[in-house]
């Protein structure tokens, strides 16, 4: 209690907060959340590499091929062998697809949680204030 009088009473303290305070507040921090909220939805889309999943989009799962016959016509060969690998490449497609899901949302909830942290930020001084007055005409 005494050194919060102390500090109080420094003449320079309440020139300092009011000058300081409010770049700190509106401009410094926000800039923080943004560098955050851009590191955390960088490092999400990194984890999942949506470029690389769409570039490999249509590409059989693991490499999982079967070579055609060179030799010869021989009907089973070849429709085992094109089954083998359409199938290998609807699998392929599946997983993809459900990477890419997750990662949009993944980055949706990323987004989400910047909003809401954000405005609640921005929003609360004005909330403080009208609460402050109402405290006081709720006492007058």
């Amino acid at each position: 209690m005494q050194m919060t009088l102390i500090l109080l009473r420094h003449p320079l303290t309440v020139v300092t907060l009011l000058l300081h305070f409010p770049r700190w507040y509106f401009a410094t921090v926000p800039a923080a959340m943004v560098r955050s909220y851009r590191a955390y939805a960088h490092a999400a889309s990194e984890v999942f590499s949506i470029w690389f999943l769409l570039r490999t989009f249509f590409k059989p799962w693991k490499s999982i091929t079967d070579p055609y016959p060179k030799q010869g016509l021989n009907i089973g060969l070849i429709a085992q062998a094109f089954t083998l690998n359409c199938t290998s490449r609807v699998i392929g497609m599946i997983f993809r697809t459900v990477a890419i899901i997750i990662e949009a949302v993944v980055q949706l909830l990323f987004l989400a949680g910047f909003l809401v942290a954000f405005v609640t930020w921005m929003v609360f001084p004005v909330v403080f204030l009208l609460d402050l007055l109402y405290l006081i005409g709720s006492y007058v």
